[in-house]
């Protein structure tokens, strides 16, 4: 029951960021900027963002340490480059747009994200019963 509690947190968490993130990729976008550009300025918004939100609610840590703060960014990093690589294959390849290839890779990401910060970045604190 915890588990799921807590990827109801991580997804309320997550569509709160995925606005932010979104919303600050299509303005960029329309002022026309790269979507390279729009995804990296709309990243790093959302990393800090989310930092805060799923260390203290979703998966209620309480200390900020260097290795767990390292890990969420990897985590990060590895869901931008997914992200990036599933917005160029939709833009370059398939002739999607812009504002519909930065949708298509949210879901890609969430799924990255999740797992990557449960099981790796916050894995001690949120391993431990309540």
């Amino acid at each position: 029951m915890r588990n799921i509690r807590q990827f109801i947190k991580y997804v309320i968490v997550g569509l709160i960021n995925t606005a932010i993130y979104y919303g600050i990729y299509y303005f960029m976008l329309k002022l026309g900027f790269s979507y390279t550009i729009s995804l990296t300025v709309g990243t790093i918004v959302g990393i800090i963002n989310s930092y805060f939100w799923n260390k203290y609610f979703t998966f209620r840590t309480k200390k900020i340490t260097v290795s767990e703060t390292v890990k969420f960014i990897i985590v990060y990093g590895v869901q931008y480059l997914s992200n990036l690589f599933i917005i160029y294959l939709c833009v370059e390849y398939v002739g999607i747009s812009e504002e519909l290839a930065g949708i298509a890779a949210i879901g890609v990401g969430t799924f990255i994200g999740y797992f990557g910060h449960k099981f790796w970045s916050f894995r001690e604190i949120s391993s431990e019963k309540r």
